[in-house]
């Protein structure tokens, strides 16, 4: 068989296409990768025949023969092994915006045995809410591995002794050039967790220039809140990322803030005069 892999998005490589490639590749099949995510488009139009993906719908889920694979690293090219240690969340947690639950279930253990390069990408959803979290931070340690928790760790779970764990593990950002811990501030009535999380970052070693908090806007809280969470993070030293909620991606003062935040020019120029600039003025669409 001819077989073709399109990457329609992302900056990552697809895992489900990586194993898929795996799949047929074992058979003898010919496997191209169209990857046109590095093309700009305001817009894309798919025409699938194989439905699939969470975008699609939460009942879609690869044949388990294929998801029991090991992620086709060479013909994706990737110099870092990529996948999850653990699937879903816990019960208590119930985030409206969140499809984890819904498409994942409770938290569980998923195949750790992807590992085949000094550098991993995580992307558990939850991964301090794994049982054997203490476990898997021990074996990074110990394999000296470079690690990038891409999807965030869950500050309201932070102590002193995954603290301690964390500061001895080689982490990264995306690309493994900077030291990197992702985390989230969400929800506005968090932020005495997120001050104390941080502070126990900070005393087991972690310094706050290291963390990076995405902050969810427009979902169900107010500009005034969105602000005043991204000011106490540049207040902590910690980096903030602005992540826009789909159903307010026409709102024109949260994407200007959004990229304030993101680029960084919070830095270099108040944000009022970035949008007058930008002619954005001060109205909220």
């Amino acid at each position: 068989m001819k077989v073709g892999l399109i990457q329609v998005d992302g900056k990552m490589p697809n895992l489900a296409l990586m194993k898929l490639a795996s799949f047929h590749r074992k058979r003898g099949d010919d496997v191209t990768v169209l990857d046109i995510s590095h093309l700009q488009f305001d817009r894309i139009y798919a025409s699938k025949v194989f439905v699939g993906g969470s975008g699609v719908s939460l009942k879609c889920e690869l044949p388990p023969e294929i998801e029991a694979q090991v992620p086709d690293y060479e013909l994706f090219k990737t110099d870092y092994s990529i996948g999850f240690s653990s699937r879903g969340c816990l019960k208590e947690r119930g985030c409206g915006f969140c499809i984890v639950k819904p498409k994942e279930g409770l938290i569980r253990e998923a195949p750790f045995d992807w590992v085949s390069s000094h550098k991993v990408v995580l992307l558990d959803n939850n991964f301090l809410a794994s049982p054997l979290w203490k476990e898997k931070l021990e074996y990074l340690i110990r394999q000296k591995l470079k690690v990038c928790f891409t999807q965030g760790l869950d500050i309201r779970l932070i102590n002193d002794e995954n603290a301690s764990l964390l500061s001895q593990v080689r982490y990264y950002d995306l690309k493994f050039g900077k030291k990197r811990l992702y985390f989230a501030f969400d929800d506005p009535a968090l932020e005495e967790t997120v001050r104390k999380g941080v502070e126990i970052l900070n005393r087991n070693g972690i310094p706050n220039k290291h963390l990076m908090f995405y902050v969810l806007v427009g979902y169900d809280t107010s500009f005034q809140q969105d602000w005043h969470r991204f000011s106490v993070l540049n207040s902590l030293g910690c980096l903030p990322f602005i992540m826009l909620y789909n159903g307010k991606r026409n709102d024109r003062r949260l994407r200007d803030f959004a990229r304030w935040v993101n680029k960084r020019y919070y830095r270099v120029v108040k944000f009022e005069d970035f949008r007058s600039k930008k002619g954005g003025g001060n109205t909220e669409n």
